[in-house]
């Protein structure tokens, strides 16, 4: 039975060790303007995936948030206004919550999703959550409202912070330039 007990800690040291591994792995990754993105799979808040695959051949803001964060919420309104043109220009939102709200409560990401209206269920803006692995590559400092612009090749373009106070950057991406 001793043998048991140790047989099962060990085994669970074991999985621990492989755990923060790949957490201290994803964090000593990056993301390189200039470099393609992170070929990761985004889980949504309706429980879909959305693969790397479904977004190569588009260009996408990856944009990290906590819904405690006033100018995300900001920000989403801002998206929000701007969605019809988006849309239409073939570009994808991909707003993703940092994973466990980086530790602060908030109100849930599909409240801010519904408060915005018909907009923030457009088929081009995906509202979702990250695991920890990727808020660790997509936001190591844990600092919420960051976001990625991504060509249509998967490569990082830009980095930037406050997509609301920021939009005339995510516009001209829009349009291409």
């Amino acid at each position: 039975m001793k043998f048991r007990a140790l047989t099962v800690a060990a085994a669970l040291a074991f999985a621990s060790s492989l755990a923060l591994g790949a957490s201290a792995q994803a964090a000593t990754q990056s993301v390189i303007v200039g470099k393609p993105a992170p070929a990761m799979q985004f889980r949504t808040i309706d429980g879909k995936t959305i693969s790397p695959a479904a977004l190569r051949g588009h260009r996408y803001v990856l944009w990290i948030m906590a819904t405690w964060c006033p100018s995300c919420t900001t920000g989403a309104a801002i998206v929000a206004q701007h969605m019809v043109e988006l849309r239409a220009r073939h570009v994808l939102i991909l707003q993703m919550e940092a994973a466990g709200n980086l530790g602060y409560p908030g109100p849930s990401l599909a409240s801010i999703q519904n408060s915005i209206g018909p907009a923030g269920r457009s088929p081009n803006w995906y509202w979702g959550e990250l695991t920890q692995a990727q808020s660790l590559m997509l936001d190591p400092s844990s600092t919420p409202d960051i976001y990625y612009l991504v060509n249509k090749r998967g490569t990082v373009i830009e980095q930037g912070s406050a997509p609301g106070a920021h939009w005339d950057q995510i516009e001209r991406f829009s349009e291409g330039r």
